[in-house]
């Protein structure tokens, strides 16, 4: 899996990569007239063009950071650069002679971006989708945080940032409704993929721990509601479509003790006995998982943390409108956090989400006064690429 791509001496340097689609998706209302944000976003719907090939299954050696891996795993790795010779082609999901739609990752044996049908025992799974969407907040994050643009605004940027990424993450699962489970299961999958590994990190840390709590209860009501909808469908179990199910179900919950851990999401449930409580979603998770026969997968000690939960929690029947609560706390959600981007007086361009931490939607002025040398971390190659389209990835 690459890491967070890290910032060069300059944050005028960047490397950008040109979106060519045929059918050019329409731009959110959300992003800004320019901005990096809405760039990558339209950059990733061009998957829309192939379904068949984009929800595909496909396996990794790995999809969260380093201790949710198999003990043994560290000493399968060999020198990585060595095994990073995977072309463009491979990465935009066509295969090498291996099989493999995208670039090893440098362990023997590596089964990254091979076909899931290949390897049915591998633990880690993921629709091709799904990875990319994890990609795409990859670089949603980096272009929310100032060091990489060599400029200092407040202490957490970078963490109101990673919330920004997390409510256009709600917003994007609101809008794949009318794509069907599969974009919406996308959204879930990069979201967990995403909050288990350290890019999310100052998600944690910022000064608002109310807001923390707050957004990561409405994560686990986001996933139960996907969750409610597979089971309407039949599609809760081992043998069904969603093939990565165990593995993003067992991400979910594995993400929750640590949460507990910064003091987040350690409400009592003492006394819950089978009802329903935010704090304790895991639990939900994995009465699904008990219910209906979904074997959990991937992290290495989800055994051991699903034997302090019960997963006896009341499962709601097929039917309900709002199974657990999704819809209605996010319109409390929106109302709550609407208005200006925190410490900067910069206006939100939608109620929650959209682009006002993106460094990228900043004016020229607005940079220079951050900036460590008071110039205009990005030049007019930058600005004219970003204006036409361009993806910014730092490098």
């Amino acid at each position: 899996m690459p890491p967070k791509r890290a910032a060069s001496s300059s944050g005028s340097s960047a490397n950008k990569k040109a979106k060519t689609p045929a059918h050019e998706p329409p731009k959110s209302k959300r992003w800004s007239k320019v901005s990096g944000s809405a760039n990558a976003d339209v950059d990733y719907k061009t998957i829309w063009e192939n379904p068949d090939k984009w929800y595909s299954f496909i396996t990794m050696c790995s999809l969260a950071r380093p201790n949710y891996q198999d003990e043994d795993d560290e000493d399968d790795v060999n020198n990585e650069n060595s095994e990073e010779g995977a072309g463009e082609g491979e990465a935009e999901g066509e295969a090498n002679d291996e099989g493999q739609l995208g670039p090893k990752c440098g362990k023997k044996g590596c089964v990254c971006f091979k076909p899931a049908q290949r390897n049915p025992d591998h633990p880690w799974v993921i629709s091709q989708a799904g990875y990319r969407k994890y990609c795409t907040q990859q670089i949603h994050v980096s272009l929310r945080d100032p060091d990489n643009f060599d400029m200092y605004t407040y202490n957490d940027h970078a963490g109101y940032g990673c919330l920004e990424v997390a409510q256009n993450l709600f917003l994007d699962y609101v809008e794949a409704a009318e794509r069907g489970w599969r974009e919406q299961w996308a959204v879930c999958e990069g979201f967990a993929v995403w909050l288990s590994n350290p890019a999310s990190d100052a998600l944690m840390r910022i000064d608002d721990s109310e807001a923390v709590e707050n957004t990561m209860q409405l994560v686990g009501r986001m996933f139960l509601d996907m969750l409610a909808r597979l089971d309407s469908q039949g599609l809760v179990g081992d043998a069904t479509d969603v093939k990565s199910l165990g593995t993003i179900m067992a991400i979910y919950i594995h993400i929750v003790p640590g949460l507990r851990e910064v003091g987040i999401l350690d409400g009592d449930d003492e006394k819950a006995g089978n009802v329903f409580q935010p704090e304790h979603f895991d639990n939900a998770i994995l009465s699904y998982a008990n219910k209906r026969g979904v074997t959990l997968q991937g992290p290495k000690n989800i055994d051991e943390i699903t034997a302090n939960l019960t997963g006896d929690v009341e499962l709601p029947g097929n039917g309900a409108s709002d199974p657990w609560g999704w819809k209605a706390k996010l319109k409390k959600y929106e109302k709550r956090y609407a208005g200006s981007a925190p410490y900067t007086g910069r206006k939100k361009t939608s109620a929650i989400g959209g682009d006002a931490l993106d460094i990228t939607t900043w004016t020229s002025a607005e940079r220079k006064a951050a900036s460590f040398d008071h110039k205009d971390p990005l030049g007019k190659r930058e600005i004219d690429a970003l204006k036409q389209g361009m993806v910014m990835q730092l490098g």
